[in-house]
């Protein structure tokens, strides 16, 4: 998203703390974004010094994001060796499709969707190039991490590194208390396919993606500028029908979720949108407040990562209705079974319902800790 050079040009006329805005670009993941729009701004003044520090975080994050892409580019191509069903998102794949360029989003890992049938396959491919599960616990029966017919799952991704790679991989985007609508075979059938740094890869179509981002900003209660900036990206880089994205966000109980991001880009980033989206964002009373503490939260200073407790009441205010926002309290991650059981004790997938009788003993452990700290 290209910022308007006039706007630009007047905030560098401020009396600005350089090294402030430096602290703050990098918290909030936007220093490559920062350099971008000050190089392009002619006749700027900003000390040199500034701008050599933001020529080599910008420099650093292209080779990084460009060596996580070659990496990409690995793993896919043994997954479709395997006939494996994935889309990679965020990543390599927001800077490309969102900024069309690589070198202008900080990412850290690599986020993939992978079909729930093949999230063993996928896994053993990534361990045979090296990664480890970062949670070390045994695999000796995925069952109780990826949920049977009458249980949730444990968790609904893999957490893999090596060495300096992090990688991703999910069946869903979100979490058990937290899911997300649009379900992988819906977004599968439906997705396309761009070339990302001369190859060409699966993602998300056009207006999932935008759900997607919806939803994880809200998720995370839109505390950082990245993920402001990436949905914003996107509503500039698509060629939108306003009003099948609103049917489709309806669908999927993610209207409201799509109201706060649209309500976000506008008042953070004057962004602006057709004036009957503008006028639907307004008349969500909701809506409007949480993307009014968004951007009070931001105007205050140095990001802060929101408690557990203030992102589920945040999302809870978000739900699309009353009966969404109970569920999403009933599936409260501390409710059920957590990974901390099976890696205590793994049972097979038949047995998993006996984890729930160790949750009320975990839950009083924890408010004893609570109490004594």
């Amino acid at each position: 998203m290209q910022a308007e050079p006039a706007r630009i040009r007047v905030l560098l006329e401020e009396d600005l703390s350089w090294d402030r805005v430096l602290d703050l670009g990098g918290s909030h993941g936007i220093l490559p974004l920062l350099y971008r729009h000050i190089e392009s701004t002619p006749g700027h003044d900003v000390p040199d010094t500034v701008i050599q520090r933001l020529r080599e975080r910008a420099h650093s994050t292209a080779v990084r994001n460009l060596q996580y892409t070659d990496e990409l580019h690995g793993i896919f191509e043994t997954f479709e060796n395997e006939s494996i069903r994935a889309m990679p998102f965020k990543g390599p794949i927001l800077a490309a499709v969102s900024y069309d360029d690589l070198s202008l989003r900080e990412f850290h890992d690599l986020d993939i969707l992978v079909h729930r049938e093949d999230i063993p396959a996928a896994v053993d491919l990534l361990e045979a190039r090296g990664y480890e599960w970062t949670r070390n616990a045994p695999r000796l029966d995925d069952s109780p991490l990826l949920g049977g017919p009458y249980t949730m799952p444990l968790v609904c991704e893999y957490k893999l590194e090596r060495a300096d790679w992090k990688v991703e991989i999910r069946w869903r985007v979100g979490q058990s208390q937290l899911p997300f609508g649009v379900g992988f075979e819906t977004m599968w059938d439906r997705h396309e396919t761009v070339s990302v740094a001369g190859v060409e890869l699966p993602v998300l179509d056009p207006e999932d993606r935008l759900l997607m981002l919806a939803y994880h900003g809200t998720k995370h209660r839109w505390h950082l500028l990245k993920w402001i900036s990436d949905f914003a990206a996107s509503l500039e880089g698509t060629d939108l029908e306003w009003a099948r994205l609103f049917t489709r966000a309806r669908t999927y109980g993610v209207e409201r979720r799509l109201l706060v991001g649209i309500a976000v880009a506008t008042s953070v980033l004057d962004y602006t949108v057709p004036e009957w989206v503008d006028r639907r964002v307004r008349n969500d009373s909701d809506a409007d407040k949480l993307a009014a503490s968004v951007a009070a939260a931001i105007e205050g200073g140095e990001p802060e990562r929101p408690s557990a407790t203030e992102r589920l009441v945040y999302n809870a205010t978000a739900a699309d209705s009353s009966r969404d926002a109970f569920r999403m309290l009933l599936h409260r991650d501390s409710l059920h079974p957590m990974v901390l059981e099976y890696e205590c004790l793994p049972l097979p997938g038949a047995l998993h319902p006996l984890y729930y009788s160790v949750v009320p003993i975990r839950l009083i452990v924890q408010k004893l800790a609570k109490a004594l700290r």
